[in-house]
């Protein structure tokens, strides 16, 4: 599918299934369809380039959303990942991310939200899922596991750490610009 293609039935599929998020109320959101979403479903253990890709479909970064195809960035980059894997093809495809591994990724991943950046984060035994949400005040992290893409997971602040925590703490944020703010609608006239 040609990049023109796929701007065009990403933007139709966005205008069609605007609104029918389960984290709609969050105040940042990755506000990636799941019809979209689906095109990240984790085929074949590659986890990790699934949630990079979402992340890419996200900021418009082509040399992420592509990670699972051979086309003009690269050849497809299947199966499992590591820190030093991602490292490597990420320079081969001179996508620039914070690679970040440790006790610091609660912090990073907060950061990533609030910037609407979002993370593909360690998240369940020897699984990368993606950051797709997250409300402070309530401290409510909300997830897309690329297994089930379709639609999203909420979870309270000690359940995300746990989840985060059974794969050992490592995210990949795209270190590009992020999408405009979601845009808040109010009653101005009143």
């Amino acid at each position: 599918m040609s990049r023109i293609a796929f701007v065009i039935a990403f933007a139709f599929i966005a205008f069609e299934v605007r609104g029918q998020d389960e984290f709609d109320g969050a105040p940042f959101r990755l506000e990636v369809p799941p019809e979209i979403r689906n095109f990240y479903r984790n085929p074949d253990g590659s986890c990790v380039q699934c949630s990079i890709g979402m992340c890419g479909i996200w900021q418009d970064e082509p040399k992420a959303y592509t990670l699972l195809w051979d086309t003009v960035y690269g050849d497809a980059v299947r199966g499992g990942s590591w820190a030093t894997r991602v490292e490597n093809y990420a320079r081969e495809r001179k996508m620039s991310i914070y690679n970040v591994t440790g006790e610091e990724t609660f912090d990073w991943m907060e950061w990533a939200a609030k910037t609407g950046r979002f993370a593909a984060i360690g998240a369940g035994a020897s699984h990368f899922q993606t950051l797709a949400g997250f409300d402070p005040e309530s401290r409510t992290w909300y997830v897309c596991n690329n297994n089930s893409p379709k639609k999203i997971d909420a979870y309270n602040d000690r359940q995300f750490r746990r989840l985060h925590l059974d794969s050992g703490p490592w995210i990949v944020i795209l270190n590009d610009a992020p999408p405009p703010v979601n845009p808040r609608y109010v009653n101005w006239w009143q």
